[in-house]
């Protein structure tokens, strides 16, 4: 079911104020009933008809790879281009709600498995 853009912006907004949901470095994402706590509240804020937790996870595994081809798309451009003109920039009105997310937490981390669809580390050697 696709779903509205103002519906995602609210998700990736709720997402965003739970950090042990998608900041690996957080000191509660390990800590499964806080995660689970977090999904629970998510979904009744949504309240979205049939939205339980495994669509609420496929959801975000959604929005993340978007993101990830989005921003794969911006570098690419950046590279290629020689103006400012010519770069990539994303219609998606919750990318950068997104991206103001998961910059620094994927870029400190861009070894990631290419079947996830994000990006290879520029770092490693």
């Amino acid at each position: 079911m696709k779903w509205a853009e103002s519906e995602t912006l609210k998700l990736v907004e709720l997402y965003g104020e739970f950090p042990c949901i998608w900041d690996i470095s957080h000191r509660d994402y390990k800590d499964k009933n806080k995660r689970n706590a977090a999904y629970e509240y998510i979904i009744r804020a949504m309240s979205k008809e049939n939205f339980g937790v495994s669509e609420l996870k496929q959801k975000i595994k959604n929005l993340r790879y978007t993101y990830n081809q989005e921003r794969m798309k911006i570098k690419k451009s950046q590279k290629s281009s020689s103006g400012s003109n010519e770069v990539y920039v994303p219609s998606l009105k919750w990318y950068y709600v997104m991206d103001t997310l998961l910059k620094s937490i994927t870029r400190s981390t861009e070894t990631q498995d290419n079947f996830e669809g994000t990006i290879q580390s520029e770092v490693r050697t």
